[in-house]
């Protein structure tokens, strides 16, 4: 139970992370570059296919230009 609970998570922080990123008119490529972790890495974040290290999330955040709380906020 507890790693489907974990899997929804993922999802959700997924569909939130595109949502900010496409907003901001960034491409994977373009957010990939602004925040150091590659493309195809953030991608499969935003299928909630993998999970990431905190220092991917202040990565994303300061490439996003929004507060980590912002980004936690799903």
């Amino acid at each position: 139970m507890a790693s489907e609970n974990h899997t929804a998570h993922l999802i959700k922080f997924g569909i939130h992370l595109q949502t900010i990123r496409k907003s901001k008119n960034l491409s994977l490529r373009k957010l990939a570059a602004k925040c150091n972790i590659d493309h195809a890495d953030i991608q499969q974040y935003e299928k909630g296919l993998i999970n990431m290290s905190f220092n991917s999330l202040i990565e994303l955040s300061e490439g996003l230009e929004v507060s980590l709380k912002d980004l936690m906020d799903f």
